[in-house]
């Protein structure tokens, strides 16, 4: 091995601190493999010339040959995220100038395989980029990257061509961005991208059109519109006046038709206050029509209690406005009045079934709120077994220590305490570690398939095994036959809750206790 070579290898390891390093030629077939090769599969890269890209997950494929189109002699590019036999990892290259090989170096940190972001993350984590960039003085933008005429394109090339062509344009956007930005698909047709400003975004495009032209998609058309950063807004109302602004494109079916983030944030806040005091006004005049829906004991069949839910008038559901409240703060107003709502329902007549009422984890993490919400707790004249309390989107929360003072405090004061959508999202077994409970409500999205598989029924039986041991009660929620019902008790769940015990009624039909309002009763 010559000096220039050996020189090469010691380079691109010490750039990288990387766990394996690789050549490949200028097609990315490799030449040399070192480092933690076992993590590249079998057969070893050793032992001959391989694709190189082909020992990446298959989402992270085009990666590298979208990194081997941007390379440049003597300048490196990446990190980007990959994925490599389910474990994420960042991946860098090289190409020195010196001979016409690429080093690859792959770094791993994480077990898992990089996910799609849900738009909360993606919010936060979009935040911390812009706060960070601003702090190193790099000038940030955001874009928003549309190919028009690739919605149906499952049609067009097929499923499992289509998928790998959406994965592809995934690659190209993340390596454009970098590990400075991000990059998140809002609809089938548009992606939303937060990058340093120098990004080569032409290049971008250019390599979409050549992915979409190789797939002969001759009547598509990439189009992209970018929003310089505006440092006079914070990081927060910058990303959320970015997000608003794409949201009001598709919803009025243009592109993103703006010239500077601070009109769009003026436009934001102001239709964000019209809706902060149009559900202000519902909440203090009461102009909502509670609705409650019965959880049933699965052994005896008797109604166990009824869970308290937010209505309007004529039993409408408000998931939007709830959604807009956790947002702005308002939660806070509405889960106190749904607390006194299902407190003067308790109080006003003894022989009235129980009640749960929800509480958003953003509430629990506000200690004014809490000291409001304690304070409350501690005036109430009722039965307190009769009130209990499910805990919301507590997966969000961040002040896990101020959230579990609130919670040992609702207990300690003779309150049921339940979690809601355990197995959803990042709700998994570190939720039930961090929030001391009574009860476990199982997300409906393990109960409520037609046919529950091999798998679905093992870990069902798996979450409720946990949760005995663990002594907690369980319910499971969107039961809808009967035959469901009997399958959740037959696996140990405690109480069963959906349409087959029945559906939400409002609340002041139970002022009545001879009206039997379920199968169960």
């Amino acid at each position: 091995m010559s000096l220039i070579e050996q020189r090469n290898r010691f380079l691109s390891f010490a750039f990288a601190a990387a766990d394996v390093l690789v050549e490949t030629d200028l097609n990315g077939m490799t030449s040399y493999a070192a480092g933690a090769t076992a993590t590249l599969g079998e057969p070893a890269l050793d032992s001959g010339s391989f694709d190189f890209s082909q020992r990446l997950d298959r989402t992270s494929q085009a990666i590298v040959k979208a990194l081997m189109r941007s390379l440049k002699p003597g300048r490196r590019v990446g990190p980007v995220r990959v994925a490599v036999g389910g474990r994420e990892a960042q991946l860098s290259a090289w190409l020195l100038g010196d001979d016409d090989k690429i080093r690859w170096t792959l770094s791993f940190h994480a077990l898992t395989a990089p996910t799609e972001l849900d738009p909360q993350a993606f919010a936060r984590t979009a935040q911390n980029a812009i706060s960070k960039a601003r702090e190193s003085g790099v000038p940030m933008s955001m874009s928003v990257l549309r190919i028009d005429g690739i919605e149906d394109i499952d049609r067009q090339v097929g499923a499992k061509r289509a998928e790998m062509l959406r994965q592809a344009i995934a690659a190209e956007c993340g390596a454009a961005v970098g590990t400075d930005g991000l990059a998140k698909r809002v609809d089938p047709a548009r992606t939303a991208l937060i990058h340093p400003a120098s990004a080569d975004l032409k290049a971008l495009c250019a390599d979409i059109e050549a992915l979409l032209g190789d797939n002969r998609l001759e009547k598509t058309r990439v189009r992209l519109e970018s929003i310089p950063d505006a440092p006079e807004l914070e990081p927060d109302i910058a990303i959320q006046a970015f997000l608003y602004a794409v949201n009001q494109a598709a919803d009025s079916a243009n592109v993103l038709d703006v010239t500077s983030l601070q009109r769009v944030a003026t436009e934001m806040l102001e239709d964000t206050r019209r809706r902060m005091n149009e559900i202000r006004a519902t909440i203090a005049g009461r102009v909502i029509e509670p609705h409650a829906q019965p959880i049933v004991s699965l052994e005896t069949g008797k109604i166990e209690h009824y869970e308290l839910l937010l209505r309007l008038p004529g039993g409408m559901p408000v998931c939007d406005s709830v959604n807009f409240a956790e947002g702005t703060g308002l939660i806070y107003e509405i889960d106190i009045a749904m607390v006194e709502i299902g407190a003067n329902f308790l109080r006003d007549d003894f022989d009235r079934p129980a009640l749960a009422v929800n509480l958003s984890g953003r509430s629990l993490e506000n200690p004014a709120w809490g000291k409001k919400f304690l304070q409350m707790l501690a005036d109430l004249r009722i039965d307190r077994s009769r009130l209990s309390f499910e805990l919301t989107e507590t997966a969000s929360v961040r002040n896990v220590k101020a959230a579990n003072a609130i919670i040992q405090k609702i207990r300690e004061r003779g309150h049921k305490v339940c979690l809601d959508d355990f197995g959803a999202g990042a709700a998994g077994f570190q939720y039930l570690r961090d929030f001391p409970a009574d009860i476990v409500k199982i997300d409906g999205s393990y109960v409520r398939h037609p046919q529950l598989g091999e798998r679905d029924t093992a870990i069902l039986k798996g979450m409720v095994s946990l949760c005995r041991e663990l002594k907690l009660e369980t319910v499971a929620e969107m039961i809808e036959t009967e035959q469901r019902a009997k399958q959740m008790q037959a696996l140990g769940v405690t109480y069963g809750q959906g349409y087959y015990f029945g559906k939400p009624i409002p609340l002041k039909v139970l002022t009545d206790p001879r009206r039997k309002s379920t199968r169960a009763a």
